[in-house]
C-alpha cells in the first residue's frame, strides 16, 4: 500500500500552526491547583478531614454530583493539601484512591486496597493475592495489617453507585464496619465519590447510616461559571490569540445548557483546537466549536448497536421490551424473540455474560436492588434513547420485523 498519504498527513502536522502550548491541561485527568466556584464544598471536605491531624478518625463522607461538577478533582485537590501538612506536623497517614469502575468487582476493590497500603509488598503472610481468597479472608487479612500497623486509613472510592449497581454493598458493609473491629489501633475513614443523587437508596440501611456520616452535594457550574473555568483553562492551553472569546462563550452556552459538565466543555475546547490545528487556521473560532460538537455527538451509540452480533441485539431488544427489567424476564422476553424468527437461543448464563459487556459499554445499567430479608433482584435497563435502539436494530432486516 502507498504510505505517502500518511507522510503527508504528519509533515502537515509538524508544518501547521501550533495553537495548543499545553495540551496536558486540556485532558481529564489534568487537576489544576485552583478550582474555581468550589471554595464552599473544598471547605466542608478540608473540615471533615482535618480531625486526622490530631490523630482522630474522620467521619465516614458522601460526595455526591453529576459528572464534570469537579468532585473528583476537589477532593483530591483537599487531600493533597492535607498530606503535605500531616508531613509538616509529623502526622502518619496512608491515602488510598479507588475508582469502582476501574476496581469492578468487590474483590478487585479489595485487591487494590492491599496494593495501595503496602500489604502485598511488605507482609507475604498477610498477602492479598489477585485471586483465590473468599472475600471474608482478604477482608481479614486487610484489617490485621491495619491493626498490626496502627494505620490512619483514608480511603476514597471514587464512582462508588458503579460499585454497588454491579456488586452489591457487602464489602461496603464490611468496611464501614471494620473500625468496630481495629478499636484503636488504626482506622479506615471512607469517602464515596457518587455521580447518582439516589446512590443512597439501593444502600442495605446499615450501611447507609455508617457510610453517609457526612455529606455533600456538588451542583452543576452554570453558563458563567463554565465560560470562568474555560477562559482560565485557556490561559494555560493556548498561545496568545490562538481562540477567540466568542469561541469560549459558545463552548460554555453548549455545555451549560446541557448539563454544566465542565469536563465536557474542556473536551470540546480541545476538539475544537484540534480541528483549527488539522485546518492550518491561525484561531479557535466559533465555527470550529460547532464542527466539534457535531464531532463529539456522532451518535457512537448506534454504530455500536448497528454493528452488534444477533443475540446482542436481540438481548437489546428484550430489554427493551421488558416491563420489570428483571434478569429472569428478559431472558424470558429473549427466548420469545428467538422462536418468533426460529433462532436458536443461548444459554442464560451467557446472556448473563452479554448484559455485563453491554453494561460495560454504557448501553445499560444493571441495578441491584434490596427488598430487605427476601434477597436482592438485579433491575436491567437501557442507557441511550429508544430511538437509538430502535434506529439501528430497523437496519436489521432480520431483526426489524420484531419491532
Amino acid at each position: 500500500m502507498d504510505s505517502d498519504y500518511l507522510d503527508n498527513i504528519f509533515d502537515k502536522a509538524v508544518k501547521g500552526t501550533a495553537l495548543i502550548k499545553n495540551r496536558k491541561t486540556l485532558t481529564i485527568d489534568y487537576v489544576p491547583e485552583k478550582l474555581p466556584f468550589r471554595d464552599e464544598e473544598s471547605k466542608i471536605i478540608a473540615q471533615v478531614l482535618s480531625v486526622v491531624l490530631k490523630n482522630g478518625r474522620p467521619s465516614n463522607l458522601l460526595v455526591f454530583g453529576k459528572p464534570g461538577t469537579g468532585k473528583t478533582a476537589v477532593v483530591k485537590n483537599v487531600i493533597a493539601r492535607l498530606k503535605k501538612k500531616s508531613v509538616e506536623h509529623r502526622v502518619e497517614i496512608t491515602v488510598t484512591m479507588i475508582n469502582a469502575k476501574i476496581s469492578n468487582t468487590s474483590y478487585k476493590v479489595l485487591y487494590d486496597i492491599a496494593e495501595e497500603i503496602g500489604i502485598n509488598r511488605f507482609d507475604k503472610k498477610l498477602r492479598v493475592h489477585f485471586t483465590g481468597l473468599s472475600m471474608g479472608e482478604a477482608t481479614d487479612r486487610i484489617l490485621e495489617y491495619l491493626k498490626k500497623n496502627n494505620l490512619h486509613v483514608l480511603l476514597v472510592i471514587d464512582e462508588i453507585d458503579s460499585l454497588v449497581d454491579r456488586n452489591g454493598d457487602d464489602v461496603l458493609y464490611s468496611l464501614t464496619r471494620a473500625n468496630e473491629r481495629l478499636l484503636d489501633s488504626g482506622f479506615i475513614s471512607l469517602i464515596g465519590i457518587s455521580n447518582s443523587l439516589t446512590f443512597k437508596d439501593k444502600l442495605d440501611p446499615r450501611v447507609r447510616s455508617s457510610l453517609s456520616e457526612e455529606e455533600i452535594v456538588f451542583n452543576p457550574y452554570t453558563i458563567i461559571q463554565l465560560r470562568e473555568i474555560l477562559n482560565d483553562r485557556s490561559r494555560l492551553a493556548f498561545n496568545d490569540g490562538s481562540i477567540s472569546q466568542a469561541a469560549i462563550n459558545l463552548c460554555a452556552a453548549v455545555a451549560g445548557k446541557e448539563n454544566g459538565d465542565a469536563r465536557k466543555a474542556i473536551d470540546l475546547l480541545r476538539v475544537a483546537a484540534e480541528i483549527a490545528e488539522r485546518e492550518r487556521d491561525n484561531m479557535v473560532n466559533e465555527n470550529h466549536i460547532r464542527e466539534a460538537q457535531d464531532k463529539i455527538e456522532k451518535d457512537t451509540n448506534y454504530e455500536v448497536i448497528r454493528n452488534s452480533t444477533t443475540h446482542t441485539k436481540l438481548i437489546i431488544l428484550a430489554i427493551l421490551k421488558s416491563q420489570t427489567g428483571m434478569t429472569g424476564d428478559v431472558y424470558d422476553k429473549y427466548v420469545s424473540l428467538c422462536n418468533q424468527i426460529e433462532h436458536d437461543s443461548l444459554t442464560q448464563r451467557r446472556v448473563t455474560q452479554i448484559i455485563s459487556e453491554l453494561d460495560q459499554l454504557g448501553l445499560i445499567t444493571s441495578n441491584v436492588v434490596s427488598h430487605g430479608r427476601y434477597g436482592r433482584s438485579q433491575i436491567i435497563k437501557i442507557a441511550v434513547s429508544s430511538d437509538t435502539v430502535t434506529k439501528a436494530l430497523k437496519d436489521d432486516n432480520f431483526i426489524s420485523i420484531l419491532l
